[in-house]
């Protein structure tokens, strides 16, 4: 009886093991239908000309077209300008004459005026020439030619000092005359101390700046 009983426990333990492998195997079956990798799958040519597979650690050069630098400069036009300001003193004598040759004794009058001037300078952003050589990673700016934009007189700035004869009174149109003199003295002014050098470096600055999203490419100025 005994071996009997031994018999089939062991019966038993083979059967138990025997489940146990065919439960495994087909929970691998299982797995692999439904999440694995098709053992049977083809590679597939793709025809498709705009198709690029890029590799892991792969970069593609942009490239920049000259619409995109012009988009970019055309927001420079509200920042332009380079301002000056120049300090002018003027002084000038009015004297009355007789038979349009002759000063009358005692009728000179003498008016000094010192006041800043604003000179600016600047350019159109649509005039500016773009050129992109994508090969040597350069975009080649050509400027348009620096022109006076506006000059004015500050006028909290003004000090005048006047003798008046009672005998030959100012009158406005001679203050005038003075102060259009003086803002055409502050151009010249402006002119002779370099305003057009500055202008164009503090143009090309903001060129620069615009151009930063850019970095791949070497903005060069041609003169």
């Amino acid at each position: 009886m005994r071996k009997i009983l031994a018999l089939a426990k062991k019966l038993l333990h083979g059967l138990a093991v025997l489940l146990v492998l065919v439960l495994v195997f087909e929970a691998g079956s299982f797995y692999n239908r439904f999440f694995g990798t098709d053992a049977s799958a083809e590679a597939v040519e793709n025809d498709d000309e705009d198709f690029d597979l890029q590799l892991p650690g792969e970069v593609e050069k942009r490239v920049v077209t000259v619409d995109e630098i012009e988009g970019k400069l055309e927001q420079l036009n509200e920042w332009s300008t380079y301002s000056g300001n120049y300090q002018i003193i003027k002084s000038e004598d009015f004297t009355r004459y007789m038979l349009d040759d002759i000063a009358v004794p005692g009728t000179t009058n003498t008016v000094n005026i010192d006041c800043s001037v604003v000179v600016k300078v600047g350019f159109n952003a649509d005039d500016i020439n773009v050129q992109v050589d994508d090969e040597s990673g350069r975009i080649y700016i050509s400027m348009p030619d620096l022109a006076i934009t506006d000059s004015y007189i500050i006028w909290d700035s003004v000090n005048c000092d006047e003798k008046n004869n009672i005998l030959n009174p100012i009158d406005f149109d001679e203050y005038q005359s003075m102060f259009e003199e003086i803002e055409a003295e502050g151009v010249s002014k402006a002119e002779e101390e370099g305003i057009y050098d500055e202008a164009l470096e503090n143009a090309e600055r903001l060129i620069e700046m615009s151009l930063a999203a850019f970095s791949e490419y070497e903005v060069i100025f041609l003169s």
